[in-house]
């Protein structure tokens, strides 16, 4: 099996109180290659504290950063993004500003552009909102795993074929649309919650969650069949190389 490199994004946990949470974050695994066409991160920043986003143990640089409604967020980098060398951007929340001209959301985007070792570009979006109750964490950490990891975030569905979640996203929306499956079929909310779950942990196998839904994994491997072969039909387009807009 090859070695791909995957981005694991761990979410460092804060000390609120003297007493030990059992509930700890778990990790999320996403691949760089997706990053452009993979659901974007959720990111929250809380009142009064920073946010970390770590890009040091993949060695990448960060070349770009565009944040969507800068009127609620700002953000730093260790290092000056003209020097080429930025690995971590800080994110802080602020007072709400008034920008003329300018629409705000309570979720916003946050593009960032980075360069790898060998000079190919990424793009990383997230989803970045305002932290409620207690913080859950400090810094997100996108770290190289090797592919067994990869493996476990994926579902054998034929000989030497693999899904993604993506692909099985991809297959139910396919099944829906084709009239293979009613939208309030119970498989459809079964399959939902089985990617619900299989986006927030990384200590089960998509197998394992699957059990655990009480999702038949004949029909999760037909969905996800039906993801891959919908993509080769109707491939996304690639993004394309022009640089990300700039502000005023």
């Amino acid at each position: 099996m090859k070695t791909g490199i995957f981005c694991v994004i761990t979410f460092s946990l804060i000390t609120v109180s003297f007493s030990v949470d059992a509930q700890q974050p778990g990790a999320s695994t996403i691949s760089p290659s997706q990053s452009v066409t993979e659901k974007a991160i959720n990111l929250q920043v809380w009142t009064g504290r920073a946010t970390a986003i770590d890009f040091s143990s993949v060695n990448e640089q960060i070349t770009q950063i565009f944040l969507a409604d800068p009127s609620r967020f700002t953000y730093a980098t260790d290092t000056p993004l003209e020097t080429g060398r930025a690995t971590t951007i800080f994110l802080r929340r602020i007072k709400p500003l008034q920008f003329p001209n300018l629409t705000t959301a309570s979720v916003t985007n946050l593009f960032v552009k980075t360069k790898t070792a060998n000079g190919n570009a990424r793009l990383y979006t997230f989803n970045l909102q305002a932290g409620e109750n207690l913080p859950k964490y400090s810094t997100i950490d996108i770290a190289a795993v090797s592919g067994v990891e990869q493996q476990r975030q994926t579902l054998e569905v034929g000989s030497f074929r693999r899904a993604t979640l993506s692909d099985i996203e991809r297959g139910l929306v396919a099944a829906v649309r084709l009239g293979y499956a009613p939208t309030r079929d119970p498989i459809v909310f079964k399959v939902r919650e089985f990617l619900a779950i299989a986006r927030n942990t990384s200590s089960q196998t998509l197998v394992e969650i699957a059990q655990k839904v009480n999702l038949p994994l004949p029909v999760l491997t037909e969905i996800g069949l039906l993801g891959i072969e919908d993509n080769i039909k109707n491939p996304a387009p690639k993004p394309n190389s022009y640089p990300m807009p700039t502000s005023e």
